[in-house]
């Protein structure tokens, strides 16, 4: 049967993923005797033998635990990523922990080693695996046979965001559906029969999926077609119709184990090991920013703003953080002290901002001192911008969707700064550009992402931005 080969090309996938890891995480490993070789001499045959044990071992479990996602259809090089990550820190975890039992004693950057070429390999790998999947269903291999019920808008945007990429290897076979061919939504041509011809097409055909795409109220009439699939090993799945109302991903759960409950978004930081994972990041790099860069900043920079105008060294304003709680947010002053600071943005020009000022928020030095927010935990190191008090007030009457940009920490630097939305807001298309990006933040959260955000921040500190100011 079709289904059989299907299953035999997904298990295929999974043991060709799963040979390329091994292979890395071994190379990876021999690399490192080799280093070890060449600074402290001769890696002993007990230990290499009980290493070599240990590491395929470890790695077979994380492997087992994390899983392989490259089986699936669609999906993101951030989220091979993300997993590579997962399983890698699982096996750091595992293997460390062996040695330490074993008595098998390595320097601590031979280890580090180990784990960043294991992580970059197997990345590698991984991602030109995937590249090369891509190529094969372009060429026709690997391919599913499907057909839509519903020849609707919901079938139609199917039909069009999924269906018509080559590279997800579905080979469509036509829309089913029971209204009057002047109701289509879809290329009438593409309409093979009505949802009472669908089990005759399929028993002719060897159709792998269906998709019910139907409008609500429509959606009973696929019962007994999902019963016939069913019975027959065809996969079925179900397009819910709430996209009058519902236009981005959302993220599915049971309450109880039987009642669906669909929530407005899928935030991945909700999870608990993504939540682990950011804020350990965040520490580790406040910390050794605070301990080491932040005070040569504070040495220069306190004694000039001091002597250029009359005030503190730092600018302390409540602003509006994670869930709406308010904080204090900490930044070098860059202003002579003035009653408008809690109320009015700096513009170009701005007759407040001093000469050091000017400098300082060029380059986003007026911002260091947040990392001692960070390292508090009211802030994060990427994340939406927190935005004083009264403008929160103002922007949550004035743009749908405002407050939720506060589901997550504030940053030093966020999505939306990266992206053109940095800085003074003339217009309300701008402040509505900005929440816009933020709450794609949100939705769409990866460790990687954040690294990228933190790249291109370092970059736009180094070139200059038009907006600082």
């Amino acid at each position: 049967m079709r289904t059989k080969r299907q299953q035999q090309h997904t298990s295929l996938i999974k043991v060709l993923v799963a040979i390329g890891d091994f292979f890395w995480i071994n190379v990876s490993f021999l690399l490192m005797i080799y280093l070890y070789w060449q600074q402290y001499g001769p890696f002993g045959y007990h230990e290499y033998k009980y290493g070599f044990v240990v590491i395929n071992l470890a790695y077979a479990i994380s492997l087992f635990l994390c899983g392989i996602i490259l089986d699936k259809r669609v999906v993101f090089s951030e989220k091979i990523i993300a997993l590579v990550t997962k399983t890698v820190s699982l096996f750091a975890i595992i293997v460390i922990a062996s040695f330490s039992v074993l008595g098998i004693l390595l320097p601590a950057k031979l280890w580090l080693l180990f784990l960043c070429i294991s992580f970059i390999f197997v990345s590698f790998w991984r991602i030109g695996f995937r590249f090369l999947l891509k190529s094969y269903r372009r060429r026709g291999g690997n391919t599913r046979n499907i057909i839509i019920l519903g020849a609707g808008r919901v079938a139609n945007k199917v039909y069009n965001s999924n269906i018509t990429n080559e590279f997800l290897g579905y080979n469509f076979m036509g829309f089913f559906d029971d209204r009057d061919p002047a109701d289509y939504r879809v290329n009438p041509q593409l309409v093979k029969g009505t949802l009472a011809d669908v089990e005759e097409f399929v028993k002719e055909n060897q159709v792998d999926e269906i998709i019910c795409a139907l409008p609500a109220g429509d959606d009973r009439k696929a019962l007994p077609i999902m019963k016939y699939a069913e019975n027959n090993l065809i996969r079925f799945m179900i397009v819910p119709d709430f996209m009058r109302f519902i236009t981005r991903s959302v993220s599915l759960s049971f309450l109880d184990n039987s009642i669906p409950i669909v929530s407005l978004r899928e935030e991945p930081l909700r999870k608990g090991y993504n939540q682990l994972l950011k804020r350990v990041f965040d520490i580790i790099v406040s910390l050794g920013f605070c301990l080491t860069i932040f005070p040569i900043l504070f040495i220069i920079l306190a004694p000039i703003i001091k002597y250029t105008s009359k005030g503190p060294i730092f600018f302390k304003q409540k602003r509006t953080g994670e869930n709406g709680e308010e904080f204090y947010c900490l930044k070098f002053r860059t202003m002579e002290v003035n009653a408008d600071a809690d109320s009015v943005q700096a513009t170009k020009g701005d007759s407040r901002v001093t000469k050091i000022g000017a400098f300082m928020r060029k380059t986003n030095l007026d911002e260091m001192p947040q990392f001692l927010n960070v390292l508090i935990g009211d802030m994060s190191i990427v994340g939406p911008r927190p935005h004083m008090l009264k403008h929160t007030e103002m922007y949550s009457q004035l743009i749908d969707k405002y407050m939720v940009r506060h589901f997550a920490k504030p940053g030093i630097t966020g999505w939306a700064q990266v992206t053109g939305y940095r800085g003074e807001t003339k217009e309300l298309s701008e402040m509505e550009g900005r929440v816009r990006q933020d709450v794609w933040y949100i939705e769409n959260w990866t460790f990687w992402l954040d690294i990228k955000i933190i790249y291109k921040t370092i970059k736009n500190m180094l070139k200059g931005e038009e907006k600082a100011y």
